[in-house]
């Protein structure tokens, strides 16, 4: 977009240029009615803001001169005047008129700016939380004014230290700071701070400002670790779309570290049971052997095989042994501790590996669990859920997965002879 100011203060011209660029805005200044129509006649603009009172004319009466010539209808003028009589405010509002703000009122005018380019900013929406450090109020309130436009919610506040807190309590998808802050810290040892952390919150973006452009001060924030840097007084669009590349490069950043979570626990896990599976189990079960071994505790197998499982399956259908799978894989869960870990190994097998547990203790919380399996009731009332546990541990005298677990599925086996429903251990009491 851009503009004409006509405005013969001097004062007004730098509060109205602050403002208009602000809102990305370009514009022209001229101070006479004179001026604005010979500039008008070489540059089209898109908004003309008139002081009320020139020395060659009134507002009203150069909008009326610039809506007169066809080629300029599409202009949206502004009158600023000094005026508080209602009356007369609403006389100024003509038809060649599309705002009147008052002077000393300058929310009126951002309000007028914020609705004229409320279009430019639209591209630019998009969901976050943002941390905001700035010290110099006006550009503070013209920049939270962009993000709430941009649908963002933000904190803000005007110190390094602040800011730190801020960070330490909430979470956000970037945090836009000025280099330059009142305090002992400023934004550059902000950004070694944030850097420096042992956490995931060390990779937020972080966008830096500062009203200085010197090449130096950019490569310096950029080497500690900002992800950007913008100039002030920010350009409204170029602030939208940096902000916005930002928080949706985090978005996609997370998402990619959540599919990635979800992948690996979809190959540890076991589809129907949530239970771990066997890839799980082999890159766990020799580190959980190694350190029994290193810090000489005990490390307990317990095998579980279901009984009569095929009978479920070929009278009652697979639909009702998958109910008695999920059943018997809850009961698992909920008898583990954090340490412990429980496995599908496949079919109607299942094994739990109990570290800092003796033989004497694993056969009793087997025990336990047997109990529990057979109190399961499925949802056809003539099945009766059973299983056959047999365990080990490297009290008998191995720290080799593959003797435990052959020690494990004869004792499972043994118990699969006496009728199932039932804890056996070779060498140890049931």
């Amino acid at each position: 977009m851009k503009a004409l100011v006509v405005e013969p203060s001097k004062m007004y011209q730098l509060l109205l240029d602050e403002f208009l660029n602000g809102f990305s805005i370009s514009h022209q200044v001229v101070t006479t009615g004179e001026s604005t129509l010979a500039e008008l006649a070489k540059e089209s603009v898109d908004l003309v803001i008139i002081a009320m009172n020139l020395s060659d004319t009134l507002a009203t009466t150069l909008a009326g001169k610039i809506k007169s010539q066809e080629k300029f209808s599409h202009i949206t003028i502004v009158i600023m005047t000094g005026e508080h009589d209602q009356e007369k405010l609403t006389q100024m509002k003509t038809a060649e008129v599309n705002y009147v703000c008052q002077r000393q009122e300058l929310n009126q005018l951002k309000h007028v700016l914020t609705q004229l380019t409320r279009n430019d900013l639209s591209i630019s929406t998009v969901s976050g939380h943002i941390l905001y450090i700035e010290d110099h109020l006006t550009i503070a309130n013209m920049t939270m004014d962009i993000l709430k436009q941009m649908g963002l919610t933000f904190e803000h506040c005007n110190s390094a230290e602040q800011g730190l807190v801020l960070f330490e309590e909430n979470s956000y998808d970037l945090v836009l700071l000025d280099i330059i802050l009142m305090g002992k810290k400023d934004g550059i040892e902000m950004i070694k701070e944030i850097r420096a952390r042992p956490d995931h919150k060390n990779l937020i973006p972080l966008l830096a400002m500062s009203g200085t452009s010197k090449t130096s001060e950019r490569i310096h924030a950029l080497k500690v670790g900002a992800n950007d840097f913008i100039i002030k007084p920010v350009v409204q669009a170029e602030l939208s779309v940096r902000v916005k590349n930002l928080i949706v490069a985090r978005q996609l950043h997370l998402k990619i570290i959540s599919q990635q979570q979800d992948l690996e626990k979809l190959a540890m896990t076991d589809q129907l049971t949530g239970l771990y599976n066997r890839y799980f189990l082999s890159s766990f079960i020799e580190k959980a052997l190694s350190l029994a071994k290193r810090h000489k505790y005990p490390l307990s197998i317990v095998m579980i095989d279901l009984d009569k499982f095929k009978f479920i399956n070929d009278n009652f259908g697979h639909e009702l042994g998958d109910e008695v799978l999920v059943k018997i894989s809850s009961v698992l869960q909920k008898n583990c501790r954090l340490e412990d870990i429980a496995v599908r190994l496949g079919g109607d097998e299942f094994l739990v590996v109990l570290p800092h547990c003796a033989q004497e203790q694993a056969i009793k919380k087997a025990n336990d669990i047997c109990s529990k399996v057979h109190a399961i009731e499925a949802s056809q009332a003539d099945v009766v859920v059973a299983a056959s546990f047999g365990v080990s541990s490297t009290e008998q005298g191995s720290f080799n997965y593959k003797t435990l677990f052959d020690l494990a599925d004869q004792a499972a086996y043994q118990a699969k002879k006496q009728g199932g429903n039932c804890v056996c251990s070779l060498g140890g009491e049931t």
